[in-house]
């Protein structure tokens, strides 16, 4: 029997150090998609950009594996420093596709955009129809939840923030069927860039107290939220 031979590689402590570390790299501060989806369809962040300098990707395609859940006539991502914004043209959710005994409405929209630019989130929705039916949203608060069926529910003008000081706005967030398919349309992260002023504080203007004690005046704030037929 032949004697074993066994490789030592041996290294001092600053040489492995050396040789084991790896600087750390922090994550993009902006980044964008414009659809996913995770549950019984998978769709991955298409398409998906990130980074500082300026980039923007367009795509008129999807993952073809599984049912047609999405379908759109363009998808775009664009990010710059401090900026990111996406949006879907000619959306359509075939719901009916997913393997599941309920019947869900079909979902459609003629435009959906996110945008996030210096640590501020909008959204525009566009023709938004539910089963038909249109669903007028106008100037819709952070994250409004509008439950349109008994299994599917958008949560609209979602924005997130997260850990690293960044915000994340999404256009639609869609939930079906409780956790069981998820579905986002239109999302883009961004930072407040260094060095931006901070805005003053407004001061609400019509609630002032009136003569004779009488309680202050409500300032309208536009706003619609409406399902028609």
């Amino acid at each position: 029997m032949s004697p074993r031979t066994t490789t030592v590689l041996a290294c001092t402590t600053a040489a492995c150090l050396a040789f084991t570390a790896t600087p750390a790299v922090a994550a993009p501060a902006e980044s964008a998609y414009a659809v996913a989806a995770a549950g019984l369809v998978a769709i991955p962040r298409t398409p998906s950009v990130s980074g500082a300098r300026k980039e923007s990707l367009a795509s008129v395609t999807l993952p073809t594996s599984g049912p047609s859940l999405v379908s759109a006539k363009a998808l775009n991502a664009d990010v710059k420093s401090g900026h990111a914004q996406s949006s879907v043209t000619g959306l359509t959710l075939n719901l009916a596709t997913l393997p599941v005994a309920a019947t869900l409405p079909g979902l459609s929209a003629d435009a959906i955009r996110a945008e996030c630019q210096n640590g501020k989130g909008t959204v525009s929705i566009a023709n938004l129809k539910v089963g038909g039916k249109a669903v007028k949203l106008d100037q819709v608060p952070p994250n409004t939840t509008v439950p349109l069926a008994p299994l599917l529910e958008l949560v609209v003008n979602k924005q997130t923030k997260n850990t690293g000081g960044t915000l994340t706005v999404t256009a639609v967030s869609a939930k079906l069927l409780g956790q069981t398919q998820t579905l986002d349309i239109a999302s883009a992260t961004c930072a407040k860039s260094p060095g931006a002023t901070p805005e003053p504080p407004t001061k609400p203007s019509g609630d002032k107290p009136q003569p004779g004690g009488k309680a202050p005046k409500p300032t309208p704030v536009p706003g619609h939220l409406d399902v028609t037929g």
